[in-house]
């Protein structure tokens, strides 16, 4: 059963651009992450967050295309809104991670070794939980019978995200490092999960739209 959008190529073809460069962005994400836990601050990984920053600004264009080329498409007014709806949602995941790279690279956040590891596995779950998400999106696309299964993985994950998050906070209060330190550390814990809480709201957009498209 394909999507109401999949008549209208130009739309169907503009949409998976899209993704495919949120998809571009999160595996420089993901670079730059793991660049800033082994060597710290520094030029390169600077170079790293301003390819990052392009690949979201890219993102941002062609979601800009798609809204206007909504607009002048034969869609159903609920049809347009549930898809403009959609994408609204969706742009919020690249920009919490792209806050993520901003605030290590402005604030220069000290990551001590006995957290390192368990960072590397919140960023990864979230990154999951991304991926998840682009599961559902796909099944939106091609059988929206199977998205609400698709859905509860991402529901899975972000549970699971939540979990590390509240594991990882404790640590770092048990710690002697400063209270500003803690509390720096406390916000980007918080904000890497801010990933895998928006996935899971927009993977219950998709949940909702792909019950609409059944009924």
């Amino acid at each position: 059963m394909p999507m109401f959008w999949k008549k209208h190529e130009s739309i169907s073809t503009k949409l998976a651009a899209y993704f495919d460069q949120c998809d571009i962005f999160f595996n420089l994400f993901e670079k730059a992450f793991g660049m800033y836990l082994d060597t710290g601050h520094g030029s390169a990984f600077e170079a790293a967050v301003n390819k990052t920053h392009d690949a979201e600004s890219n993102a941002d264009d062609l979601r800009r295309d798609i809204e206007l080329t909504l607009y002048g498409k034969a869609l159903l007014p609920d049809s347009r809104g549930d898809l403009l709806g959609l994408l609204e949602s969706f742009d919020l995941i690249p920009t919490a991670g792209e806050t993520v790279l901003f605030d290590l690279l402005c604030q220069k956040i000290n990551i001590i070794q006995e957290i390192i590891q368990p960072l590397r596995d919140l960023v990864d779950t979230n990154l999951q939980c991304y991926y998840l998400l682009r599961k559902t999106i796909d099944a939106l696309m091609n059988n929206p019978r199977v998205t609400l299964h698709a859905v509860k993985e991402v529901d899975a994950k972000e549970s699971q995200s939540d979990r590390q998050e509240r594991k990882l906070i404790q640590q770092v209060f048990s710690t002697d490092l400063k209270k500003g330190d803690k509390l720096e550390l406390k916000n980007l814990i918080c904000q890497i999960g801010r990933i895998s809480d928006l996935a899971e709201h927009t993977s219950d957009r998709v949940g909702i739209i792909a019950i609409k498209r059944q009924i």
